[in-house]
C-alpha cells in the first residue's frame, strides 16, 4: 500500500497517487483521491466540500475494515471451485494444482502454470490471494518477494525480422 500525504503526494517527488493503491476504500473514494490529486497536482486548492468528502469516505472505510475484517486462515475456508482470478476464471483448485502437482513454488511459477493474475486486470485483484493461496500450500507466510513477483513485468519490445536480419554476426 502506497502512502501519501494529505495533498495524495507519494515519497517520490512529482508522483500523485489515489485509489486502491491507497488502501480498499471503494469507487466513491477512488474518484475524490483522484480528484484531489489532480488539483493539487494543477497547482490547485481543492474545495473545502472535497476534501470533508474524503475524511467522510476513509471513515466509512476503516469501519468497513474493522466490521468485516478478512481473518487469518481464509485460505481452508474456501472451497476448490472458489474462483480466485475473475479475468481468466481460474479456481483455487487450479492454483493449488499448480504448487502440489506441477511443482511450482512461487506465485509467478503458478502464474505461468494456471495463468492467475494473466487476465485484463494483471493480478492486482487476484495477486495477493494468489500469491496467499501458494505460501498456504507451501506452509508459509506470503513474503514481500511472492507479491513482487506478480508486480514485476520484464521490459519487452517487438524487434522486426528484417532488423535482426541486418545484424552482423
Amino acid at each position: 500500500m502506497v502512502k501519501v500525504d494529505d495533498q495524495q503526494r507519494s515519497t517520490v517527488t512529482g508522483v500523485y497517487v489515489a485509489g486502491e493503491a491507497c488502501g480498499v476504500g471503494g469507487a466513491q473514494l477512488s474518484l475524490v483521491e483522484g480528484e484531489i490529486a489532480g488539483l493539487f497536482a494543477a497547482n490547485a486548492r481543492p474545495p473545502s466540500r472535497l476534501l470533508r468528502r474524503r475524511a467522510a469516505l476513509r471513515i466509512f472505510a476503516e469501519a468497513m475494515h474493522q466490521t468485516y475484517p478478512v481473518l487469518p486462515g481464509w485460505q481452508s475456508w474456501v472451497r476448490t471451485d472458489t474462483i480466485a482470478c475473475r479475468c481468466e476464471e481460474i479456481t483455487v483448485g487450479t492454483i493449488r494444482h499448480a504448487v502440489t502437482e506441477l511443482g511450482a513454488t512461487d506465485p509467478r511459477a503458478v502464474k505461468s502454470y494456471a495463468r492467475p493474475g494473466m487476465g485484463l486486470c494483471q493480478g492486482r485483484v487476484c495477486g495477493y490471494p494468489t500469491a496467499a493461496l501458494v505460501a498456504g500450500e507451501l506452509g508459509r507466510a506470503v513474503t514481500e518477494q511472492d507479491l513482487r513477483g506478480l508486480a514485476e513485468r520484464p521490459i519487452g519490445q517487438p524487434v522486426p525480422l528484417g532488423v535482426l536480419s541486418r545484424l552482423e554476426n
